[in-house]
Formats: structure tokens, C-alpha cells, sequence
């Protein structure tokens, strides 16, 4: 009969390698795109990072429109964003969690665009939207002119900023979307909110009779 596995005996493989994945839990979110790793380092020194070499990390600008911004999506889970979350204020927990896959999308927006954190309280679909403005805008992330068109104007200047009508209807519309939405929609649904508009735009002026006398 073979000896129990008793103390002064090496662990077996099984138990090295649940060993090492413990270690390696650690409250950033890490994942890996094409063998590069990236991470999200906690809150309050919020930072996007991939390494460059074993330990040695420098910042990058996260892109939705990337496939390393999508392999993130995917790899973290809600297993990994629980330690992260812990270390997150109350406010940011509330929101993050009411996203599924674009948690990333909500994180990026309230690390890179302090200028609106009260309106994604408000309006939790405004944190996709600005962290999809990239590809709304067809242009690389601008993350200092919005905050600084946000600090300027209102909520309505920063929707006529991301392409959308500026008027509280169409603000009343999208906080009626699916948070989770596909990223690939969103231009789509701009589309239709400015359908909508051009209607109710051509409904009022029908409403409205002119005389030629009433000069």
C-alpha cells in the first residue's frame, strides 16, 4: 500500500500549481492579448499599463476600438473584478457592477473623465458612450477636451461632443438602453436618435400655422 501524502512529503503537482495561481491572484486587473500582458492598476492611483518586460510595466491609452481593450472584456470575469472592486469607492462599485461585459468601458470612463462622474451617476449609459468616444468620433481618444468640454458646458454639450441630438429626449432614449449593448451598435443608435429628432423637429414645425397676413 503506498504512504499517505503526511508532512515532510513535497506537494504534488496538482497542489504546486493551485499554490502558484493563488499567488498570483492579485487585486489589479491583469490579462494578456498575443502573449503581452496588460493591467489596470487599483483605485486610488488608477493607471493602464502593459509590460514591457518581466515586471517592468509603462502606461498606454486604452482604445475600445482594439483588440486588446476586447480581450480584456472578455478575460475578466466577475472572479477577477471582486478583489478590484473592494478597493473602489462606493460610487464606482454601483456602476461598474451594473455592466456585464463593458465593465472596461465603464472603468476607463470614470479613471480618464472625473469631469462627468456625477452624470454617470445620473445617466449610467453615458459611461459607455464616453468610453466608446472613439469610435463615435472616428478618431483617437480625446479624453482631455472631453473633460474640459464637459467642465465648460452641461450634459448636452458633451452629447452634441459625441455626435448625439443635445436635447433631453434623446438623453431620456438612451438611458433606456441595454447597458451591454455591443459597442458596434452605437453608431447605429445615434443614427436613430437623430431620426427621431428630425421627426419631432418636422412634427412641431406642422404644428405651427403661418399667415402670410400676420405680418
Amino acid at each position: 500500500m503506498p504512504a499517505d501524502n503526511v508532512g515532510g512529503m513535497k506537494p504534488t503537482t496538482a497542489s504546486r500549481r493551485r499554490s502558484t495561481r493563488s499567488v498570483n491572484l492579485s487585486p489589479d486587473l491583469i490579462w494578456h492579448h498575443l502573449g503581452q500582458a496588460y493591467r489596470v492598476t487599483i483605485w486610488p492611483e488608477v493607471a493602464f499599463e502593459k509590460e514591457i518586460s518581466q515586471g517592468l510595466w509603462r502606461p498606454f491609452t486604452p482604445d475600445p476600438r482594439g483588440d486588446v481593450f476586447c480581450a480584456g472584456a472578455v478575460m475578466l470575469d466577475v472572479r477577477r473584478w471582486k478583489p478590484y472592486l473592494e478597493f473602489c469607492p462606493p460610487s464606482w462599485q454601483r456602476l461598474i457592477e451594473r455592466f456585464s461585459f463593458h465593465r472596461l468601458h465603464a472603468l476607463t470612463a470614470l479613471a480618464l473623465g472625473p469631469a462627468l462622474q456625477e452624470d454617470f451617476e445620473d445617466w449610467p449609459v453615458l459611461a459607455l458612450l464616453v468610453g466608446a468616444h472613439s469610435d463615435l468620433r472616428g478618431c483617437a481618444p480625446e479624453w482631455g477636451e472631453l473633460n474640459a468640454v464637459r467642465e465648460r458646458g452641461n450634459i448636452f454639450s458633451v452629447l452634441e461632443w459625441l455626435g448625439m441630438p443635445s436635447t433631453s429626449a434623446a438623453l431620456e432614449q438612451l438611458d433606456a438602453l441595454d447597458l451591454d449593448l455591443p459597442v458596434r451598435d452605437l453608431r447605429r443608435v445615434r443614427e436613430i436618435l437623430w431620426q427621431r429628432h428630425d421627426v419631432q423637429l418636422r412634427e412641431g414645425f406642422r404644428g405651427v400655422s403661418f399667415s402670410p397676413l400676420a405680418a
